[in-house]
């Protein structure tokens, strides 16, 4: 459940796109060092939620790569993703987060698995993880523990 917590409260970092300057563009390239960008977000997460560290048994992250983000959320993106295995009460279970960057930071964290009846329910959620954190590669993720120290 804690992990569930993760992937729902990532949030905006950066400046709302709506806060920018009128005509100004926004970079979502995603930055040279994006790895300890995402690494710092989630340390941070971690603990403003005083979650318990420990409890995250692997950490991976992908190459980025181009996502699906929906008509109103930009359409193609850059992205990277996020996979995190942590130790629950029963089972240990897996959890992806995904991030879009805006002018060189963080701009948003986003659940690939997100159900919401609306749009289409399970279906819709299974269609957003193959257009985006579904297809990426993964690769181990050292920089997140050391975050987190």
């Amino acid at each position: 459940m804690l992990a569930i917590l993760l992937l729902v409260g990532c949030s905006t970092t950066g400046a709302p796109i709506s806060a920018e300057a009128p005509g100004a563009m926004t970079n979502t390239a995603v930055p040279p060092n994006y790895r300890q960008l995402v690494a710092r977000e989630l340390a941070a997460k971690y603990t403003a939620a005083k979650w318990d560290r420990s409890k995250i048994l692997k950490s991976e992250i992908s190459e980025p790569g181009e996502g699906w983000m929906g008509l109103f959320g930009g359409g193609n993106r850059p992205i990277v993703c996020v996979r995190l295995t942590v130790r629950g009460t029963l089972i240990d279970q897996t959890f992806t987060t995904g991030f879009t960057f805006e002018n060189g930071r963080v701009g948003e964290g986003f659940n690939p698995y997100e159900n919401n009846p609306a749009t289409g329910g399970a279906l819709a959620a299974a269609i957003k993880d193959a257009s985006t954190c579904g297809k990426l590669a993964y690769a181990p993720f050292p920089e997140l523990p050391a975050a987190m120290r």
